[in-house]
């Protein structure tokens, strides 16, 4: 009995060094998210072409477009935008982590949102790529400060799961060329409109009640307050910024709660961009300047990035 336990074990730890060592495998760190490795791919071989990285989910690679972006800050920005579907700030940080960072990178846009939301991504495919030791370790801290259980359950068995899945790979082959190089990876829905259903559902839904769009700008909503380890992982962000020589620039996007940034210390180098506020940019809360419920459209993406850039000039011209 003892031994056939001790060969189970064996078996057991042979094949969990294996995982993890095809966790550690360039070729399979994104395996469950195309968009991500093909632009980072992409930006690697282009690397010298861009001072500034954008990371976050489709409402920075929707929104924000690097070429307008240049020109409206006079060059002094030259970015290209590494920011993919449904990413939130795990995912953002494990991207950050795993794209090689030229030295000619002065800025890093990184767009600041809440973990992922396990009820609706927990049994995809994409939930698994980023649970590395140091990813899983930082959402094992802060569901066990928020007492999340389920979420703590869940971040533990994907890890497993991260391990003996053995790292199937998702070519995602859809993806083409002009995915990568529309304007230096702003790609806007009317792009993809044809090609997923799961974009024309969305621009049904709003079109069937354009109602709600409306109605958050008459909610009250209270900022969002970051449990200590969520505060610490940014702060670690930003000294790892800081060791390199970059600025960083956290971004509350459109159509999402605010967040509480009174932890960030008076005289942090960090700079906060606030768009969280459907009063202050009412115009982007209307029909002609959105596609669905928490998207801009190509039209709402051009004014978006300009009223950007007027900020990222401030940020520039405050360097000097």
């Amino acid at each position: 009995m003892k031994r056939f336990l001790l060969k189970i074990f064996v078996w057991f730890f042979g094949i969990l060094l294996i995982g993890l060592f095809l966790m550690n495998c360039k070729k399979y760190q994104f395996y469950g998210n195309g968009e991500a490795r093909l632009k980072i791919e992409y930006y690697t071989k282009n690397a010298t072409k861009y001072n500034t990285l954008i990371f976050g989910s489709s409402r920075m690679y929707r929104h924000i477009n690097p070429t307008l972006l240049d020109s409206a800050t006079s060059h002094k920005i030259k970015a290209y935008n590494l920011a993919s579907g449904g990413t939130f700030f795990s995912e953002s940080l494990y991207q950050f982590h795993q794209t090689p960072i030229d030295k000619n990178i002065k800025y890093v846009i990184f767009e600041l949102q809440d973990l992922m939301p396990f009820e609706n991504n927990a049994y995809s495919e994409k939930i698994l790529y980023y649970h590395d030791i140091p990813t899983t370790s930082f959402e094992v801290k802060y569901h066990l400060k928020n007492k999340d259980w389920n979420s703590l359950f869940l971040t533990l068995t994907n890890f497993v799961s991260n391990i003996f899945y053995f790292k199937k790979l998702n070519r995602q082959e859809l993806y083409h060329t002009e995915f990568l190089t529309f304007n230096n990876g702003y790609f806007p829905l009317e792009k993809d409109y044809t090609l997923f259903q799961s974009v024309r559902t969305q621009r049904a839904a709003y079109l069937k009640d354009t109602t709600q769009l409306t109605q958050r700008m008459e909610q009250k909503v209270m900022k969002k307050k970051m449990n200590v380890v969520w505060k610490n992982e940014i702060k670690s962000l930003e000294k790892e910024c800081q060791d390199r020589g970059i600025k960083l620039i956290l971004v509350s996007s459109l159509f999402t709660q605010p967040i509480d940034f009174s932890f960030l210390k008076k005289d942090s180098t960090t700079k906060i961009l606030d768009f969280t506020s459907p009063k202050k940019f009412k115009e982007f809360y209307t029909y002609k300047n959105v596609h669905d419920n928490g998207h801009l459209n190509m039209r709402g993406s051009k004014i978006f990035t300009q009223k950007f850039a007027d900020r990222l000039n401030n940020v520039i011209e405050s360097e000097k």
